[in-house]
């Protein structure tokens, strides 16, 4: 009988191991998953880099950072109306500035997981920008265009567009 791999380890096709027949399926599933065992260990440990010398990503300062709330919210919401009227916005103004109001209280970064002033979710909003090309969360022209654009392709009020807030 013969006995002993090419690595120590494995056995060529239809060897016994250990007392146990290997087959082909086997024994090149074995190579697979240890090749590739090593080479995911490989690339992790050239991944590892110290945080202190990742450089942190800069995100873009949101417009109007520095100026007073009342400054900031005045200048988002004239904005905002240019691109919802841009974008050919079928609501009524005051509407949507309600919906504002209670999605971000006129705050460009709220912050959180959804995006600007009408809180997209960032599926819908790479969706709406994809179309309309006004990718900017914190650009409240974009947000207003892309604001119509949506309004105009969901019913607002339910699960695609505001639930909550309109």
């Amino acid at each position: 009988m013969i006995t002993g791999g090419t690595d120590g380890d494995d056995n060529s096709a239809g060897l016994r191991r250990g007392g146990l027949p290997v087959s082909s399926e086997q024994y090149i599933e074995r190579r697979v998953l240890r090749s590739t065992s090593k080479a995911l260990a490989e690339v992790a440990d050239a991944r590892l880099v110290p945080l202190a010398e990742t450089p942190a990503e800069a995100r873009p300062e949101p417009e109007g950072a520095g100026q007073t709330a009342p400054q900031a919210e005045q200048e988002s919401a004239v904005a905002f109306f240019q691109g919802y009227r841009a974008g050919a916005g079928q609501y009524p103004e005051e509407r949507i500035a309600a919906m504002i109001g209670c999605e971000s209280s006129w705050r460009l970064d709220p912050g959180g997981w959804h995006r600007g002033l009408a809180q997209f979710d960032p599926g819908t909003w790479a969706t709406v920008s994809g179309i309309t090309g006004f990718a900017d969360p914190y650009n409240a022209f974009h947000q207003g265009y892309n604001v119509a654009v949506w309004a105009s392709m969901v019913s607002p009020g339910t699960t695609a567009g505001w639930p909550y807030c309109w």
